[in-house]
């Protein structure tokens, strides 16, 4: 299918597309008009491609107002920043670079959305015979009602997730095209391309790689053929991709370093592996063996790779995470929404509404890809949209930020039931075409409809938010203009108070912060004064911000009984080493501001 036909069947898509991002402003009281964005991480790129822009420093990835007064180091690479930085370079000609920047910031989202509108019917073209209109645009228009994509692709959300997303589906577009025996020589290498900027902004990018490599590899265990050279020409292009990854993201002293949460070295091993496993089978293995010794070379080819790679850097079965301390592990990391369990069966009360909303077209798509797999035709794709369904919701039910990828491949074998009750509800008769409609509106807000019916059968106690962060950074740039401070602030309000001031924070939500982190959890939940201020006093620490309204603060209140510095700063006993600073009505309310003095350690 041409390109211009596929824009064209995106137009009614993109419009639904569009409406979706302003019911979510609309929602958030157009936030984005107040200059605030979506979450922590917004602020934290714009810090980052703000320094980027002023300094010119490509290889520094340290951020020196974080982790004050050492300053941090994130796991970050650099093609978003790059995005943005192009975005804002452009708007620049016609107002200053740091509104420029804001705005492409805040249109991102939404405009990275509607390519990846695109590009999903472009992937899915395979299933629906190049040819069927009419089930690519079902496609788009439930991709388009997808509430947790859309949040990826939000307006002021300028970060990765929705990146990854549109990788992801460019990935498994090639997966699908693949696996024809028709497809285009060129294609393979072309492959690599998606698969190479995917791992470059993530690790997490190693879905969609993996589910080329499957398709590719299970294509040439049953048909043999030209799927072992596609194989080849897929990871020979992608380790040179790689390679040159590396080289553009890190400084040549830096380009053997072992790291897991990034792409590095070691994540370039594996494939250089896989990519020699493949040219051997190719030289030695031969055109004519069975199936049986097929299957045999993979799974030797699989397990020689884990065995290498688990000698070198044993570390690497635990995943991106591997060196976290536990401390920052049990008390942020696992209260953090993006990496806990969507569904937790103690807590069903709240999270049962949740995974259904997120994940419950897969009431509709397993028994779809059931019979589709079964009853045969395109079995080699149905079948690798199943296993890779089951593996995304395994991964989501793990932690709710790969929710994204289980949607987007439930979506097709969805839409291949609903094409399935059209033919079956096919007439003009008024009741064939209510049910026609009813079926798409089912599809549509079944899930939501759903989980919304459980959430008022099984309420749970609202908890509260986020304090607004705004108005306490317009108090702290103007009454310490004189010179930055050092704040020592709670985790998550970090970012924003780098972005809003000239100041430095002692932590953000960031698990390389971990000293930051950790010296914070320590100060704020002390039960001897002398830990804190041993803290204050190795952290420089000027200003003391707490928020009582925030959820995070419970993370600080003691529940055995003792008091912690929190707790007693929250009942007005305040130490001699703090004094109380006075704040603005409008803020005093949520906030308690206290200045650092050193001569009273």
């Amino acid at each position: 299918m041409s390109l211009r036909r596929i824009m064209l069947l995106a137009l009614l898509p993109a419009v639904f597309v569009v409406g979706a991002h302003v019911v979510l402003q609309i929602f958030n009281d157009w936030l984005v008009l107040d200059g605030r964005l979506i979450g922590p991480d917004a602020y934290m790129r714009l810090l980052r491609v703000m320094e980027l822009a002023q300094t010119g420093v490509w290889y520094d990835p340290v951020s020196e107002r974080g982790n004050a007064p050492f300053g941090e180091v994130l796991h970050w690479t650099r093609p978003l920043d790059v995005i943005l930085l192009l975005g804002a370079g452009l708007g620049a000609v016609i107002t200053d670079f740091q509104t420029a920047l804001f705005v492409w910031s805040a249109l991102f989202g939404p405009s990275l959305h509607i390519l990846t509108l695109v590009v999903l019917l472009w992937a899915c073209a395979p299933l629906f015979k190049l040819v069927d209109r009419a089930g690519l645009l079902l496609l788009g228009l439930l991709f388009a009602v997808q509430f947790f994509i859309t949040f990826q692709f939000a307006v002021g959300r300028p970060d990765h997730h929705g990146l990854n997303l549109l990788l992801f589906i460019w990935q498994m577009g090639f997966a699908l095209h693949l696996t024809r025996p028709d497809c285009a020589g060129n294609f393979a290498a072309l492959a690599a391309l998606p698969a190479t900027f995917a791992l470059w902004v993530s690790i997490e990018g190693g879905l969609g790689t993996a589910m080329i490599l499957t398709a590719l590899t299970t294509a040439w265990i049953i048909h043999g053929g030209a799927y072992l050279a596609r194989l080849a020409r897929f990871l020979t292009f992608l380790c040179l991709g790689l390679a040159m990854a590396l080289a553009l993201e890190r400084p040549p002293g830096d380009l053997l370093a072992i790291e897991f949460d990034r792409l590095s070295i070691v994540h370039l091993a594996v494939f250089v592996l896989l990519a020699m496993i493949v040219q051997a089978a190719r030289l030695f293995a031969g055109q004519n063996i069975s199936t049986l010794h097929r299957l045999a070379l993979t799974s030797g080819g699989g397990i020689a790779t884990v065995a290498v790679m688990a000698l070198w850097v044993p570390d690497i079965i635990h995943g991106p995470m591997a060196n976290m301390a536990p401390l920052v592990r049990d008390v942020w990391f696992l209260n953090n929404a993006e990496v806990s369990p969507l569904l937790q069966f103690e807590d069903l009360r709240r999270t049962g509404p949740k995974a259904l909303a997120h994940l419950g077209l897969l009431l509709f798509a397993v028994p779809a890809l059931l019979h589709l797999v079964r009853k045969g035709g395109d079995r080699l794709n149905w079948s690798l949209l199943a296993a890779f369904l089951g593996l995304a919701a395994m991964l989501a039910m793990g932690e709710a930020r790969w929710v994204g990828y289980g949607q987007i491949l439930a979506l097709p074998p969805c839409i291949a039931l609903l094409q399935s009750l059209f033919r079956l509800f096919a007439g003009t008769g008024l009741l064939r075409t209510a049910l026609r409609v009813g079926s798409v509106i089912i599809m549509a807000t079944g899930p939501l409809i759903g989980s919304g019916m459980l959430r008022q059968a099984l309420p749970v106690e609202k908890t509260g938010k986020p304090c607004d962060l705004p108005g306490i950074s317009h108090f702290l740039a103007q009454k310490f203009a004189n010179r930055p401070h050092i704040l020592l602030n709670f985790i998550y309000s970090g970012p924003e108070l780098l972005f809003r001031t000239h100041h430095s924070v002692v932590a953000t939500p960031y698990h390389r912060n971990t000293d930051g982190i950790v010296d914070t959890i320590h100060f704020l939940a002390a039960v001897d004064d002398d830990q804190a201020k041993k803290i204050a006093k190795k952290r420089q620490v000027d200003l003391v911000l707490i928020c009582a309204e925030d959820p995070e603060a419970s993370n600080y209140r003691a529940k055995d009984g003792s008091e912690t510095l929190l707790m007693r700063l929250e009942a007005g006993q305040v130490p001699a080493w703090l004094q109380s600073i006075p704040l603005p009505p409008d803020l005093r309310d949520k906030f308690m501001l206290f200045q650092v003095i050193p001569a009273n350690f």
